[in-house]
């Protein structure tokens, strides 16, 4: 009788242990995981035991992975979340974002990520351009068309698509340049 008492509550308990929870996880930009929380007594502690992983949102951040679970401990860049709603899950998809740099005058600068986390943008002087516009002469982060004031035309600049393009060395060379050559000519 004893035996049967003892193996009735180890029966007993593993139905109450084996409470479980489906839900799903982001596991990219459209895509989703089934995931289950089990090892629970009741649905609600089966839920709590419900989460999932991803990138925190951070710019430059190298960690990419989404999924079920919490992140793995120590692993820069990620970010757990209780998945209360078993369709969607927590870990939403973000796209990557990366800072990058442009030169403000002579000083590389750190533009903000771009919210699509695809274009570098940054603007200078167009090599014609003979106006003092500190604006435009310093170059900066962002196009032409954001940076454009009352003082220059949209002609006058020039944007570029690359971290430290718009230098404007061309205009920097060429007037140490010139002397150079015109004594040259002369030997």
């Amino acid at each position: 009788m004893k035996l049967f008492a003892v193996v009735a509550f180890v029966a007993f308990a593993s139905v109450l242990a084996d409470e479980s929870y489906d839900f799903n996880c982001m596991t990219g930009d459209s895509a989703t995981t089934p995931c289950t929380a089990t090892t629970a007594a009741t649905e609600a502690e089966a839920k709590a035991l419900a989460f999932c992983h991803g990138p925190n949102g951070d710019a430059d951040n190298t960690y990419a992975e989404y999924g079920c679970d919490k992140c793995a401990q120590d692993v820069a860049g990620c970010m757990s979340c209780r998945s209360s709603d078993a369709t969607t899950g927590c870990n939403t998809y973000e796209a990557p974002t990366f800072s990058f740099q442009c030169y403000v005058g002579k000083t590389k600068t750190r533009c903000p990520a771009d919210s699509a986390g695809e274009a570098i943008a940054c603007f200078g002087p167009a090599e014609t351009y003979e106006g003092d516009v500190a604006v435009l002469t310093d170059g900066g982060c962002g196009t032409c068309a954001d940076a454009k004031t009352a003082e220059f035309e949209v002609d006058d600049c020039l944007d570029c698509s690359t971290a430290l393009c718009n230098t404007s060395s061309a205009k920097v060379l060429v007037p140490f340049l010139a002397p150079l050559i015109a004594a040259l000519f002369f030997l």
